[in-house]
């Protein structure tokens, strides 16, 4: 009898105990999926979130230039939404942000981001594979285009694989490679590495996925840098003393420096032609004006 009464006390103890922890358990789930989770703009707006986010804190340098940070620890990594309207792009498995702003009067201009391609640090090559297969899908379906400086060759989408095993550079972002063509670049590229350069909604977008490192298991680990710069910020900067120009002077300059770059871009294609390329004669570049008046 008193045997059956211990074992009926345990068991009330033991339901009582887990009772307990359950709601903590429930709240720390929660607490860790949730606070991890962050929207982040470009411009003005992207000051008054990160405010939001860091308790304001800024680095401010004596040139002006001030940067706002945001850092995430394994194996609570952030998922950051960057809000480009019907742009906008979801990164997942996030270390850093770093928030740049040059202009006072501009707001961010630049987000620098750290991420892993993967949740855990090491994955099998089929695993890393079938998560740049998702990050490729999100992008194209988040409108990103190939974008070229208005200097450089115009490759064709028919030479993307034979110019990335020379550059790292992929020109056809809505191309995804098979798992065959994965492991081949990966493994015969010096840089172990891939490289895209894209546009949206008046915002350059280049990405840099790299395999860092593999273990005694050949199990992969791959790091993505993602560089988010307002295209006004990149076209004005590339003009010099364009802060001190009238709205006239900076308009002539930027005509200028299209024309400029246009016969470079020539000069350059006729010697990709020599190399075998071909050229992509319909590519169109994007009216960046309206943002950089």
């Amino acid at each position: 009898m008193m045997e059956k009464f211990r074992q009926h006390f345990l068991i009330v103890i033991f339901g009582l105990l887990l009772s307990a922890c359950q709601p903590t358990l429930e709240h720390n789930e929660n607490l860790i999926m949730n606070q991890q989770a962050y929207t982040l703009y470009m411009g003005e707006k992207g000051i008054q979130n990160f405010s939001n986010y860091n308790d304001g804190n800024v680095d401010n340098h004596p040139a002006g230039v001030s940067f706002r940070e945001l850092q995430f620890s394994p194996p609570n990594l952030g998922k950051l939404t960057i809000d480009n309207g019907p742009n906008s792009l979801l990164i997942e498995h996030v270390f850093s942000v770093l928030g740049t702003q040059y202009d006072k009067n501009e707001g961010i201009q630049v987000l620098d981001i750290d991420a892993g391609l993967t949740k855990e640090e090491f994955n099998t090559p089929e695993q890393a594979y079938q998560n740049y297969v998702a990050l490729m899908k999100r992008i194209n379906q988040a409108g990103w285009k190939n974008y070229f400086f208005t200097d450089a060759p115009r490759i064709a989408k028919e030479d993307n694989i034979k110019h990335l095993s020379k550059s790292r550079d992929v020109i056809d972002p809505s191309y995804i490679f098979s798992f065959e063509e994965w492991k081949n670049i990966i493994n015969n590229i010096p840089t172990k590495s891939l490289g895209y350069r894209l546009y949206a909604n008046g915002v350059i977008l280049d990405i840099s996925l790299k395999r860092t490192a593999k273990n005694e298991r050949n199990e992969e680990q791959y790091m993505l840098r993602f560089s988010f710069q307002s295209v006004r910020y990149n076209e004005r900067d590339s003009i010099p003393d364009s802060d001190k120009m009238t709205p006239d002077e900076f308009e002539q300059a930027f005509k200028k420096r299209v024309i400029e770059n246009q016969k470079y871009r020539e000069k350059e294609e006729r010697k990709a032609k020599t190399e075998g390329y071909h050229i992509d004669e319909e590519y169109t570049d994007p009216d960046v004006w309206p943002y950089v008046k």
